[in-house]
């Protein structure tokens, strides 16, 4: 895969497509995808994908306006498009966090708004508290804190509202695996076979999807929920294991020391009232952190950015952000 220089000068004035794409050699064996969008002088805004392991997708940027942002879509070690030698070799929360620094000052910008949905909100605080005075803005949707519960929650606790989807996520297991979703999945993934490993991203998969169908279906039926990319499924859930397996390799007290270093920038929190994925309890946890943050409740909003009462919350707080 040939790198192509980040040069963020070369960028068109119209979107046709990336304007301007190419890798970030971060060491470690890493080189991460990056595409930029927009204006070259306009306000810089760097998507932190969820996952870990999801990827940046282009429908991120039906959330700005192009004429007024220098957008910025990075795929995290090991996902989407970026490349690497070991994809879990290297991996960690600290390392994604000094590459952001080094994307940054790569790019030659002072400082820009950073927006994390779901574990990229997570990232997202972090980074914030790590950097905060290369963060302008800070925008968090859907968070996830990365806790037990968190964890606890999407592969136990739904189970009465998705039963089909969990029976199927659980078929043939014992009383013990099926107490212990997660900790099955995981140590399939890591250690299991080649045939053990593609079975259990298969289960994973098919589950997420089936909540994210059953969630959009209940609340937002309008939302067009992404289609499964089959031959994804097994990288992204290998590295979604090895984070989750960690605690993403944080925790709440850094979570909470990040936050109070972070207190000075202007955030917005926004969470659906009807997420599935990500519990309400986390947004209203960040705003214990971050008082000075306005926490935006979206009614009858569910976790995925393309439902609409999502879609225009971000819109608009990021149409605030230069206004």
């Amino acid at each position: 895969m040939q790198s192509i220089p980040l040069n963020a000068t070369s960028m068109p004035e119209q979107f046709e497509g990336p304007l301007n794409e190419g890798f970030l050699n971060v060491g470690d064996g890493h080189r991460l995808y990056v595409a930029q969008y927009g204006q070259p002088d306009a306000p810089a805004v760097v998507v932190l994908h969820g996952g870990p392991g999801s990827g940046c997708h282009p429908s991120m940027l039906e959330w700005f306006d192009l004429r007024c942002w220098r957008v910025i879509l990075v795929d995290q070690r090991g996902a989407g498009r970026s490349a690497s030698d070991d994809p879990l070799s290297c991996n960690t929360t600290a390392d994604l966090v000094r590459d952001l620094e080094r994307l940054r000052k790569a790019l030659r910008i002072d400082s820009w708004t950073v927006v994390g949905g779901s574990w990229g909100a997570c990232l997202a605080l972090l980074y914030a508290g790590h950097a905060p005075e290369a963060v302008s803005n800070l925008i968090l949707r859907g968070a996830f804190l990365a806790t037990d519960e968190d964890v606890r929650w999407f592969f136990q606790g739904l189970r009465p509202l998705v039963p089909d989807e969990w029976m199927h996520l659980t078929a043939d297991w014992s009383n013990l695996q099926q107490g212990t979703v997660f900790q099955t999945l995981a140590a399939l993934l890591q250690n299991g076979t080649v045939v053990e490993q593609e079975e259990a991203a298969r289960r994973w998969g098919q589950y997420e999807d089936g909540v994210m169908r059953a969630m959009c279906a209940m609340f937002a039926a309008r939302t067009r929920c992404p289609e499964p990319q089959l031959e994804k499924w097994l990288p992204k859930y290998r590295l979604q294991a090895h984070y989750l397996s960690m605690r993403c390799f944080t925790s709440t007290t850094s979570l909470a020391n990040a936050a109070a270093r972070a207190s000075a920038i202007p955030t917005t929190i926004i969470h659906g009232t009807h997420d599935w994925i990500c519990r309400p309890q986390n947004a209203a946890q960040l705003k214990r952190w971050m008082r000075q943050a306005r926490l935006e409740w979206i009614a009858r909003g569910t976790h995925i950015a393309s439902d609409p009462l999502i879609r225009n919350a971000l819109r608009s707080t990021i149409a605030n952000c230069v206004a």
